[in-house]
């Protein structure tokens, strides 16, 4: 990679971190402020699914549509978008204002993520599809780590949850400088010139010529399943730590140990798999998270939940870029941002499904029960998974 290109993934590496590091400083403390509303725990859980119904549906599209307009446009429109939502937080008094947040988040995120994925991807030889997407995604991981402790901390010296919103919003906004900066200049972009109604009439031929491709096929269910397990964490994880008698820097830790090993594990595992294979670290990421699920219910002191956290983070790491590399090298450059699209529907599908079983089963059973649904999911997916390793090869 030469100077120049080394500049432009430091601004998307930089613009994501601090994205995601102003977005995750509220996490150790979201649910608990929400209840704090009068919004009961199954409601929680579909707050939470707004953002994930709204990335299921346009993430495809925003794919496309980063590749007819370029990807420093989109980019910097979602981050934008990303960057409003602590606001929002900030001013709420009821469920609705929440509900428009998350809806906000999901359409920043959609427009975000596929473009800056699929330009940080492009600045690697395809080859090295494994360590670009280790790599890149090392900087939400890392924010990811400092976001929820320093919000914890944060929560017990300023027990303001809205003025700590406040913070997270203005940590956000800086992503927009870092991109602007960094990767947002340079000359026209290549792009595809498409107009937003064609992009919406070919998304069922889109679908159908992704869905042909095996290794697309098998890089979007690796991801479901990720997807459809581990992004209940953040809504269920502070309100069973709370039950325990946890604060909010407690809850930070045990987040952080989540992220922390899965933004050390990333790098390493993108590099080995573009040497063994993309199969074998994803088939140990489902089959370690049957084992950490059903253990989780057991972790009721704040050293064993920190263990347990960074156990699932290290089987986070073994699917989740992995399934984007498998899916990135499917397809040709120019088709990467869809390619990322599709995945990331995929995510949000598995996401948004997962928790609207959580929020179903947390309204007749007690929070534990989420942990052990997730426990049997993961098997069933693991078993699934083995059947079509076929899928995973050239």
């Amino acid at each position: 990679m030469d100077g120049g290109k080394r500049l432009v993934f430091l601004g998307l590496w930089g613009a994501t971190f601090a994205c995601m590091f102003g977005d995750t400083i509220p996490q150790s403390f979201q649910p608990l402020f929400l209840a704090s509303l009068g919004i009961s725990p199954a409601a929680i859980g579909l707050v939470y699914n707004i953002r994930n119904v709204v990335q299921t549906f346009l993430r495809l599209f925003a794919g496309g549509l980063s590749d007819a307009l370029g990807r420093r446009r989109v980019i910097m429109a979602g981050l934008a978008l990303i960057t409003l939502v602590p606001f929002m937080y900030a001013a709420s008094t009821d469920l609705w204002l929440p509900l428009a947040a998350m809806f906000v988040s999901g359409v920043g995120q959609s427009i975000f993520f596929p473009p800056v994925e699929s330009y940080a991807s492009s600045l690697y030889p395809p080859e090295q599809a494994g360590k670009a997407m280790g790599r890149f995604h090392t900087s939400w991981a890392m924010s990811s780590v400092l976001g929820p402790a320093a919000g914890g901390f944060l929560a017990l010296a300023y027990p303001d949850y809205r003025s700590l919103f406040l913070l997270a919003g203005v940590v956000t906004g800086t992503s927009l400088i870092i991109f602007r900066v960094m990767a947002g200049g340079g000359g026209p972009e290549r792009v595809k010139p498409v107009s937003a109604g064609a992009l919406i009439r070919g998304f069922p031929a889109t679908l159908q010529r992704m869905s042909r491709n095996r290794r697309v096929v098998a890089g979007s269910l690796s991801v479901f399943v990720h997807a459809f397990c581990h992004w209940g964490i953040p809504a269920y994880l502070p309100l069973y730590a709370a039950g325990l008698g946890l604060n909010e820097a407690a809850i930070g830790l045990a987040l952080t140990a989540n992220a922390l090993v899965y933004g050390a594990a990333m790098p390493l595992v993108g590099s080995v798999s573009d040497r063994i294979g993309r199969f074998p670290p994803v088939i140990v990421g489902v089959a370690g998270s049957v084992a950490v699920f059903a253990l989780f219910p057991s972790a009721t002191s704040v050293y064993t939940l920190v263990a347990t956290n960074a156990a699932l983070g290290l089987c986070a790491a073994l699917e989740f870029p992995i399934s984007q590399a498998l899916t990135m090298e499917a397809l040709p450059e120019e088709e990467r941002g869809t390619a990322a699209g599709v995945w990331g529907m995929m995510m949000n599908l598995g996401g948004t499904l997962g928790l609207f079983g959580m929020s179903f089963i947390v309204s007749t059973m007690p929070l534990e029960s989420v942990f052990y649904f997730c426990a049997v999911f993961s098997l069933i997916s693991a078993v699934v998974l083995v059947a079509m390793r076929g899928y995973f090869s050239m």
